[in-house]
């Protein structure tokens, strides 16, 4: 007849391990309910009708994945690199410039990708303009390295940063990106992030499983006869 009778330490570090594991588990759960959440908003924004920017944005997340238009006209000489970026392989930058809006304020501009060797062939629209885009709020996680203003160095849009560096007036707390350009037009817009990956459901299985695998290790690994 087989017993079962694990080590004490081999019984806590078993428990241990199926806690960590189920826990990875219900994290991703917790991350699919979240990703979830976020692409249906996205859906639901994207499908309404373009709006004008209003002259003063007081809840910046009610604007974000909105579909908007703005006129003004951009301030040359103030731009920003934003880097690294990539785009059909290749390394480039997302290049980022103030724009006086004719109701007044200024908005910071995503015009899209431009690689450095591109740079030379950027259009630069002169006078009045009409924008069309959409709206993305700033976001950097822990792998983001620090903006280096002093050095012009950015890896993500630090509105407030940006405006204090180009003496900027009444920004707005929103990145106006531009739609899509036409083949050969440099930067290249569109450069919207709108679509992300929902892996997590697997991601939860996968680590509810393991959790499973691990208990019944423990109890083949110890089941004497």
């Amino acid at each position: 007849m087989k017993t079962f009778r694990p080590p004490l330490p081999a019984a806590v570090a078993s428990l241990l391990t199926f806690a960590f594991l189920a826990g990875l588990g219900v994290w991703q759960v917790q991350r699919l309910h979240w990703k979830t959440a976020l692409l249906d908003k996205i859906h639901t924004r994207m499908a309404q009708a373009s709006a004008p920017l209003p002259e003063k944005i007081k809840n910046p997340q009610n604007w974000e994945f909105r579909r908007v238009s703005m006129a003004g006209r951009y301030l040359s000489g103030h731009d920003f690199l934003l880097m690294p970026r990539t785009y059909h392989g290749q390394n480039g930058f997302y290049m980022i410039v103030p724009f006086l809006r004719l109701s007044g304020g200024t908005v910071l501009v995503n015009r899209g990708w431009v690689s450095k060797a591109l740079l030379p062939k950027v259009t630069r629209p002169q006078g009045i303009v009409e924008l069309h885009g959409i709206i993305t709020l700033p976001h950097k996680n822990s792998f983001t390295p620090a903006n280096v203003p002093q050095k012009n160095e950015w890896y993500w849009p630090d509105i407030q940063a940006m405006a204090r560096t180009a003496h900027l007036q009444n920004v707005a707390p929103v990145i106006f990106t531009l739609d899509k350009t036409p083949a050969g037009v440099y930067p290249v817009g569109g450069r919207a992030r709108t679509r992300f990956p929902n892996h997590h459901l697997q991601y939860a299985i996968f680590w509810f499983l393991m959790a499973l695998a691990s208990q019944v290790a423990f109890v083949l690994r110890f089941r004497q006869e």
